[in-house]
């Protein structure tokens, strides 16, 4: 069998350890394809939101390129994450594409229910391998989210434009020629040291900008016009909590636990809101855009995609945070019409706004 899978920001590199390690034949699909999110809105319901109509678009592209297997994280509760893989999986049969589907409930994840679900991938093959490659899939997550906090700091203060994205992009294009975790292990801790080393501008102050809001637009430079890139282009410090490390430990690792540990967004999200689920990633969202309140940081980002429910709700409680933290927030609302002329504009604007303010704040009067 041949499988494929989605993108999601730099997911595929975990996946693809995951899979080279087991021995499993994969396509990978394009991660920067004008004409797979085509394929993808064109047999889209139109209401759908963009990550369905991405993701459909990377299935039509790995299916047409010899895939037979598809793997696919979906879920429950109040979000149509949870309808994803049963309408995608009718969309691509009444296209007469002929694959087993198999979606992993990322709402109760555990290494036991992902070998469950992956088994007709795994039949005859080496279990130790299997397990090792889930292990070293976890390994390289929190490694590759280490390098992009790493460059987040970095892109906003190296002297030479252009040093931070230029290792990034190398370390792209050399994961896609390696089948082995520990040689894409020593290219990540190359890529690190290559960043540690940049030269920084150490007396510079840059403002602050949190990333909330849905975590599939959030995490994937495609779909959000690499928001983090340009910020850090602009000289903008970037929080971005929606990475996979820490899905991975709120909804793994902490459930192993033999205790329960509290999740801080959502805590701090109840302040606001009655509740402690709005669907979604509603809840971080809130919770998050009141902790960056609470730190100090500048202004907030908030990013989703168009006809996204939770996050819709999740801003009718910005006036409040706003007002209780003196926080700026701006909402951007995705879809496969976005133009990124009109995007970049407001990014910029939303900056200056904020370094006036800061500029204001620290003038003695």
């Amino acid at each position: 069998m041949i499988v494929t899978f989605p993108h999601m920001g730099e997911m595929y590199i975990p996946i693809k350890v995951l899979l080279d390690t087991s021995d499993i034949d994969y396509i990978i699909p394009p991660y920067r394809k004008k004409e797979s999110l085509e394929a993808g809105v064109m047999h889209s319901p139109e209401f759908a939101c963009l990550p369905f109509k991405t993701i459909l678009g990377d299935f039509i592209y790995g299916v047409e390129n010899g895939a037979n297997f598809i793997l696919f994280g979906g879920g429950c509760g109040q979000c149509r994450l949870g309808y994803f893989g049963d309408l995608q999986s009718e969309i691509l049969r009444s296209l007469n594409y002929r694959i087993n589907f198999v979606c992993v409930d990322l709402s109760n994840l555990s290494i036991k229910e992902v070998l469950k679900k992956i088994q007709p991938l795994t039949k005859g093959k080496n279990k130790l391998k299997i397990v090792k490659g889930i292990i070293y899939a976890i390994k390289t997550v929190y490694m590759i989210d280490n390098l992009s906090k790493l460059s987040r700091y970095t892109r906003c203060r190296e002297t030479n434009k252009g040093d931070t994205d230029r290792i990034i992009s190398n370390l792209h294009e050399n994961i896609q020629n390696e089948k082995c975790y520990r040689a894409i292990k020593l290219l990540i801790k190359s890529a690190r040291k290559k960043i540690k080393k940049i030269p920084l501008d150490k007396a510079r102050r840059p403002i602050k900008i949190s990333i909330v809001g849905e975590m599939y637009v959030a995490a994937h430079p495609y779909i959000n016009f690499e928001i983090e890139k340009k910020l850090g282009n602009m000289g903008v410090e970037v929080y971005n909590n929606l990475c996979i490390s820490n899905w991975i430990t709120e909804h793994l690792i902490k459930k192993m636990l033999p205790f329960k540990l509290k999740n801080k967004p959502i805590e701090a999200g109840k302040e606001f809101i009655r509740t402690d689920d709005i669907g979604g990633h509603g809840m971080h969202t809130i919770g998050w855009s009141a902790l960056s309140g609470k730190r100090n940081i500048d202004g907030v980002i908030h990013i989703f995609p168009f006809t996204c429910l939770p996050e819709v709700i999740a801003q009718c409680t910005f006036s409040e945070i706003q007002k209780k933290y003196s926080i700026p927030i701006m909402s951007l609302i995705i879809d496969e019409m976005t133009g990124e002329a009109g995007y970049i504009t407001r990014l910029e604007a939303f900056v200056d706004m904020l370094e006036q303010k800061k500029l204001i704040k620290y003038t003695p009067s």
